[in-house]
């Protein structure tokens, strides 16, 4: 595992719907109504606040899993997810605008309250994909006090083929296997959320199996409609240097479920 303690990791959550002016995102809630709303999920990814890094350049895959009330046939969704941010600084956490951005020339769309950038392909919509699979080729325009510059993040993105639970049982904790089911990975997020509570932990891509403790999840409502959410996202990250100032490069898989919490 790349030894990341240079740089500190914090959790960020990016809504589907702000990618997509079209689509509408429901946060999870503890409403217990079981009226079959099916939640769209936000991907969990790390961004870096180092006194060294300028910027972020964020590549996801998300598989994302649920079942349906009252329908035998779970539902299925892929996305790939790209974001960028710049900072007015290294060590700043102050996003700026950059100008035009893209990857693998699809535009991301920029959020006016903050500067941070983002846009999201899905099965069945425009666009579908952003070809993540060809790799990641960024374009940034520039302006102000970033510099414009062109980046191919080709990583291989890292992978979780395991199964995640459909329920969560607060008293016993969560434990899942790592050794043979993650691969081309630095570390592992793991997320449990409902409503506006939630539980985020990392892991060593190395670790066998990953624990969360019952007292971590003992905060956490009960949830019987089946919108609480489990992530686990294996992420690896390079170093770039761009006109002088380092930017990290993501690659994250965000594999999503919704489960229920007891």
């Amino acid at each position: 595992m790349r030894h990341i303690s240079k740089i500190a990791l914090a959790a960020l959550v990016i809504s589907a719907a702000s990618c997509d002016k079209n689509n509408t995102t429901t946060t999870p809630s503890n409403n217990n109504n079981n009226n079959n709303t099916t939640t769209t999920p936000a991907a969990t990814y790390p961004t870096p606040s180092g006194s060294d890094i300028s910027g972020a350049l964020i590549s996801i895959k998300m598989k994302y899993n649920t079942s349906v009330t009252g329908s035998p046939v779970p539902i299925s969704l892929e996305s790939q997810i790209g974001a960028a941010v710049f900072y007015t600084a290294p060590g700043s956490s102050t996003m700026v605008d950059a100008g035009a951005v893209s990857v693998n020339s699809y535009s991301l769309d920029k959020n006016a309250s903050n500067n941070s950038y983002s846009k999201i392909g899905t099965m069945g919509l425009t666009p579908a994909t952003l070809d993540f699979d060809k790799g990641s080729n960024w374009n940034v325009g520039g302006s102000g006090s970033v510099a414009a510059f062109t980046y191919n993040h080709t990583t291989t993105f890292p992978e979780y083929t395991g199964t995640l639970p459909s329920t969560v049982t607060k008293a016993s904790g969560i434990t899942l296997s790592l050794s043979s089911e993650v691969s081309y990975a630095d570390s592992v997020y793991v997320l449990v959320a409902a409503g506006n509570t939630s539980v985020l932990k990392a892991f060593p891509a190395s670790a066998t199996n990953i624990v969360i403790k019952a007292s971590d999840l003992s905060g956490l409502p009960t949830v019987s409609d089946n919108t609480a959410i489990m992530e686990v996202c294996p992420f690896r990250y390079v170093m770039t240097t761009q006109n002088g100032k380092k930017y990290v490069a993501i690659k994250e898989q965000a594999v999503v479920q919704n489960v229920n919490i007891n």
